[in-house]
């Protein structure tokens, strides 16, 4: 039996993910990234199959990460949490500068882009190992885990994209 209380408190943190398509940038949230190795410098990044942002990272087999700050805009982790690159050009909706090519967020608290070694997929998920290329300290602060989200920054969440909704709707 698997008790996902108990799974939620692995720490994890938020991070928005980054990658391009034939023609612009996209990107998704994720929360299931850790460090895997100093010798090359890797890290393993887990991806909903679903994924938009997934599909654009196997074709082209590199993607950027923007760490995130506990004092983020909610409205941030809405848009790459709450719809899909296919259908909106998510980056759009931020600040952003492209590091080796790649989006990242310029309020992030640091920046890191790396090219896919291998993946591994699963029925939900892939997982890619991936060796890191840069990587950017952008400012000193607290990083925003996936247990804040779930204990007290969702709704705030929620709110800034039903209002995003409603402005886009009022044109």
């Amino acid at each position: 039996m698997i008790e996902w209380d108990a799974l939620y408190k692995v720490s994890l943190g938020l991070y928005v993910l980054g990658a391009n398509d034939a023609s612009r940038p996209v990107g998704s949230i994720v929360d299931a990234v850790m460090i895997a190795a100093n010798k090359p410098c890797a890290l393993a990044l887990s991806c909903g199959n679903a994924s938009y942002t997934k599909s654009c990272i196997e074709q082209n087999h590199k993607f950027s990460l923007s760490v995130l700050p506990k004092d983020i805009e909610p409205f941030v982790v809405a848009n790459f949490g709450f719809q899909s690159s296919k259908n909106i050009n998510k980056w759009d909706n931020v600040k952003y500068d492209l590091l080796n090519g790649l989006p990242v967020l310029q309020n992030a608290l640091a920046q890191i882009t790396a090219k896919v070694l291998t993946s591994y997929p699963l029925e939900s998920n892939t997982v890619f190992i991936a060796e890191i290329e840069e990587a950017k300290n952008i400012r000193n602060a607290e990083n925003l885990l996936y247990e804040d989200y779930r204990n007290y920054f969702k709704n705030d969440v929620i709110k800034s994209f039903q209002q995003y909704m409603k402005e886009k709707a009022n044109g």
